[in-house]
């Protein structure tokens, strides 16, 4: 279900339709290419920004515990003690076992939080996976990353999203030389 998601974001992201009201900030175009050719790269490039998962587990961030849960002592006879005991008039006290339970062995509360922690690091990482997935795909088929003007983002955000409207002034800004050339993102060169 994540993937459906990511996959249906990314997809916005490279035609420029955000999810929210607003329009978006930045957009992706490369001169000369026919609007079925831009389309095909950005749902192309988006099915594999989708696919994208970081190494990261968050084990070693955060406290992270990488989804062991070392410290829970293991149940020794639980309620099983009640049905293997002597029957529950005996006097020996069998029908009210000590060991295990449902409430008893609960998780450490830091335990917990060390766990969501971890899940929330490992979805972080997940998510700035597929960023970097999609721009990289986009990258590499020669589209080049720009920023929408004010006035740019004030008319796209008129225009309904998935309307044939928008998808045809987002792909008059990609292919327009002097809009690439004026509003491209400048990136930073990767540390080494």
């Amino acid at each position: 279900m994540k993937s459906i998601f990511f996959t249906a974001i990314a997809a916005c992201a490279i035609c420029g339709c955000a999810t929210q009201t607003a329009a978006p900030p930045t957009s992706w175009g490369k001169e000369g290419i026919s609007m079925l050719d831009y389309r095909t790269d950005g749902g192309q490039c988006a099915v594999l920004a989708a696919t994208q998962s970081s190494k990261e587990n968050g084990a070693n961030t955060a406290g992270g515990i990488n989804g062991q849960n070392s410290s829970a002592p293991a149940q020794t006879q639980g309620n099983a003690a009640v049905s293997a005991g002597p029957s529950v008039g005996a006097s020996s006290g069998g029908a009210f076992p000590t060991g295990g339970g449902t409430y008893r062995d609960m998780a450490n509360p830091d335990l917990v939080q060390r766990a969501a922690t971890q899940q929330r690091t490992s979805d972080l990482a997940n998510q700035k996976a597929r960023t970097e997935g999609l721009k990289k795909c986009l990258t590499d088929r020669g589209y080049t990353e720009f920023t929408l003007s004010a006035e740019q983002r004030a008319h796209l955000a008129t225009l309904p999203e998935g309307s044939d409207a928008r998808r045809e002034y987002l792909y008059k800004l990609a292919t327009d030389a002097n809009v690439i050339k004026t509003q491209a993102v400048q990136h930073a060169a990767p540390a080494r």
